[in-house]
């Protein structure tokens, strides 16, 4: 939940991160750091991929998500926001990479959820401020909203979705609406859409709706 404040730069990454050694200390539980192979429900333990099994009478998980990347040429070209331990240092690339560009630069996010609107005003305050502290323009920065609704911010209500139009149209977001991607194509990520238009842009920020870890 504080991701949006963490790349607008109103929290430090510090601020926004638990160490969870001295939390499991202080709630005395055990922390053991390792990674979940797989789970035996018969016998009731939790595989791990360097320590023995661990035994369990009941099994919470909270693994998060992970980007559903399935359309064409998405993989290994976006930047998914999940998992957002593998997001931030992502963004920090992309930040200094449009902080040393002088010429026009197009910024997509694909996601018309409220994460994805988050994300992309963040994105667009966090650049527009670090420039300005430099005394240089961000008129050369360019940011656009893709999604496959038919409008943005589908889950809040009408109220919601009339100030968010009217913030991102202020803020000269180009917003296009059923515009599902169907492909990606490089190397300049040119993003095809379902209904036979296209966008090129120089960033693409993936905030889809995303799926169970495997």
């Amino acid at each position: 939940g504080m991701l949006p404040g963490l790349i607008a730069g109103l929290y430090t990454f510090e601020e926004t991160n638990i160490d969870l050694g001295p939390l499991a200390r202080f709630a005395g539980a055990r922390f053991l750091h390792d990674e979940v192979v797989g789970i035996d429900t018969d016998n009731k333990v939790v595989l791990c991929r360097e320590r023995p099994p661990v035994a369990f009478d009941v099994l919470s998980l909270n693994i998060g998500s992970t980007p559903g990347l399935r359309v064409p040429g998405a993989k290994g070209t976006v930047i998914p926001v999940k998992p957002i331990d593998g997001f931030w240092p992502q963004w920090e690339v992309l930040r200094d990479r449009c902080l040393q560009r002088r010429n026009e630069t197009h910024i997509g996010v694909v996601g018309g959820g409220a994460g994805g609107v988050e994300l992309l005003l963040s994105v667009q305050y966090r650049l527009r401020w670090l420039l300005g502290s430099q005394g240089r323009s961000s008129s050369h920065l360019h940011f656009h909203l893709a999604t496959m609704g038919k409008e943005i911010l589908p889950t809040h209500n009408a109220r919601v979705r009339a100030k968010f139009r009217r913030v991102l149209q202020e803020r000269g977001v180009e917003v296009m609406t059923n515009s599902k991607v169907t492909a990606i194509e490089g190397p300049s990520y040119r993003l095809k859409f379902e209904n036979g238009g296209w966008l090129d842009l120089d960033e693409v920020l993936w905030v889809t709706t995303a799926r169970a870890a495997s």
